[in-house]
Parts: C-alpha cells; sequence; structure tokens
C-alpha cells in the first residue's frame, strides 16, 4: 500500500512539473489618431464592411507558410481578438487619417447600411513567409450607394521582417496593412451619398 502511494505521489509530482505550455497572445499595433476626429464633419459617410479571410487565415492562431505548398497555424502564438474584427477596424482608423473624401465607419446598429458606399476588403494571404518576409493579398471593392460595383482593385504587399519571431511577423504584417489603405485612400473619390458624419 506504501509503495503504491509513493508511486502515485512520485507520478503526480513529476506531472506538475512539467512546463505548462504558454501562449502569447498579440494584437495589431494601433494607428496613431491625431486630430483625425475634428475632421469629419460633414464628409460622406463610408461603411467599412467585415473584411473577409481565406479559411486558412480565419482561425485564431498566426499562420506561417513553411514551404510552396504548406501553411500552419501557430497553436500558442495566438490573436488577441479575431483578426477579422482588428484589420476592419485598422482600416477604418487608417483611412480617417489618410483621406478625406469620406468618413469611414464600421456597421452598426445605430444606423442601417442601405444607401451607403461600401468598402469591402478580402484577403488571400495574410501570412509569414519562409522567404523571411510577410504577404499580404487578395482584392478590395468598393460599391455605390445602391450595392453597384464601383471597382475591384487586387493587391499584393510583401514586407521583409526586421527580426526573427512572432512579433516581427505581426509588426510586418501591419506594415503591408498600412500599405493597402495608403493605396485605398490614394483611389477614393467621392460617390453619392445621403448620410454624412455629424458630430
Amino acid at each position: 500500500m506504501q509503495k503504491w502511494l509513493l508511486l502515485l505521489v512520485v507520478a503526480l509530482t513529476g506531472c506538475s512539473s512539467q512546463p505548462e505550455a504558454v501562449s502569447n497572445t498579440y494584437l495589431l499595433p494601433v494607428s496613431v489618431q491625431g486630430d483625425a476626429a475634428q475632421s469629419g464633419t460633414n464628409q460622406p459617410l463610408l461603411v467599412v464592411r467585415p473584411v473577409e479571410m481565406a479559411e486558412h487565415l480565419a482561425g485564431a492562431g498566426l499562420v506561417y507558410q513553411i514551404s510552396d505548398t504548406e501553411v500552419v497555424q501557430a497553436r500558442q502564438n495566438l490573436w488577441a481578438e479575431s483578426i477579422s474584427d482588428q484589420l476592419t477596424r485598422k482600416i477604418k482608423d487608417d483611412l480617417r487619417l489618410k483621406q478625406s473624401a469620406y468618413w469611414p465607419t464600421e456597421l452598426s446598429p445605430a444606423f442601417s447600411a442601405v444607401g451607403l458606399p461600401r468598402l469591402q476588403v478580402k484577403l488571400n494571404q495574410f501570412n509569414g513567409h519562409y522567404s523571411g518576409r510577410v504577404k499580404v493579398s487578395g482584392e478590395w471593392l468598393m460599391l455605390d450607394g445602391k450595392g453597384k460595383l464601383q471597382g475591384v482593385y487586387p493587391f499584393h504587399f510583401q514586407v521583409p521582417l526586421e527580426k526573427d519571431g512572432y512579433d516581427a511577423q505581426v509588426k510586418a504584417l501591419s506594415e503591408g496593412m498600412s500599405r493597402l489603405t495608403s493605396q485605398i485612400a490614394q483611389k477614393l473619390s467621392p460617390m453619392p451619398a445621403t448620410v454624412t458624419a455629424k458630430r
């Protein structure tokens, strides 16, 4: 009996001394707002639709491409919040800073998107890459207030990592999105809208 008790204590001690798996969680860097909040008066609203992610990118883990055909999703390096939600917010915030044709806003129960122009971003690459870069690619679409397609714009950005590691990957992915919002801002031109931002 004492022998079995001793074995049980040893087994439990061995299990408890095993290092626990530690998860790291990441957020995209926040856009610097500056005085952007003062610039929305009387600008037509632009609804930034939730970013659509390819299925292999939509999980909780950061994604890394290890060969021409294989991608892996990290199990212990995770997004602290839905990556689609983070990207939608980043696009909205960046566009408030980078252009003045519209006042970008996210969908909200407070108003209906009917009659408002819409921006839709779709991502098929948003991952680290064995080349030492991150890849951010997909397309963005503009629709007018009636839902009529105004343009489809493909994009593909590669940003080198400043150093190894997931923190560097997150920063490079954010830079790729900043390049995308700069491209969008350059192409935006006012379309008829029935609602303007009043604050």
